[in-house]
């Protein structure tokens, strides 16, 4: 019996990801409480009268731009950390997956063949690898679904050509929540990849959002 890859480890861009959220998390949090929308530099969070510990004044972006700044950033990390990975999965078809923590460390774990079932932690994001498609099945979107209530900020699926991330660019709703399980469903009965992809084409959110990293 062979032992399964594991690792777990730490780097800048980890840590860095790690504060981003931090921010992420207080904006939310302070949009609820006080029904104010901080904004930021992209390094710190501002509000009028600088509350929960905020600066006080007001920068040049609304904190809604910090999530597209989590997954641009978030798409290199994965790249750097996953690539020998998601060869291995093109050459075996065994699947890998990475888990972003909320204290900056990362895991990755070795899965089975076209496969990883784990139990996830509370945690920031999460991307396992495809041996092919650079598609999320209806089981990876069940999944996504069960991980933005815990407040995940993205998932995303790693292939050696391209890297596919689905995010939050807010809070995520109900109305949300509808939509990802309507595509579940239509992708679970789609017999071709045309109808997969007329699934997706046609998919509207509110408040998540796809990124289709391309690199080969």
């Amino acid at each position: 019996m062979s032992v399964k890859d594991q690792k777990i480890d730490k780097s800048k861009e980890s840590e860095k990801l790690a504060e981003i959220a931090k921010l992420i998390f207080k904006a939310e949090e302070i949009h609820e409480e006080y029904d104010e929308i901080a904004t930021t530099d992209l390094e710190k969070l501002y509000t009028v009268n600088g509350i929960n510990d905020t600066e006080k004044g007001k920068a040049k972006y609304t904190y809604f731009q910090l999530y597209d700044y989590f997954a641009e950033l978030y798409s290199r990390f994965i790249l750097s950390t996953m690539a020998n990975y998601s060869t291995r999965t093109q050459e075996s078809e065994i699947e890998y997956i990475n888990i972003l923590l909320e204290d900056g460390s990362f895991i990755i774990l070795e899965g089975e063949e076209d496969r990883v079932v784990i139990p996830h932690p509370k945690a920031l994001a999460s991307t396992h690898t495809h041996p092919n498609i650079c598609l999320f099945s209806h089981k990876d979107l069940e999944t996504a679904d069960q991980l933005f209530i815990k407040d995940y900020i993205a998932v995303g699926v790693l292939t050696t050509k391209c890297l596919l991330l689905l995010y939050r660019r807010g809070v995520y709703t109900l109305e949300d929540r509808e939509i990802l399980l309507k595509l579940v469903k239509n992708i679970k009965k789609s017999k071709t990849a045309e109808e997969v992809i007329k699934s997706y084409n046609e998919t509207k959110f509110a408040q998540l959002s796809f990124r289709l990293v391309q690199f080969a």
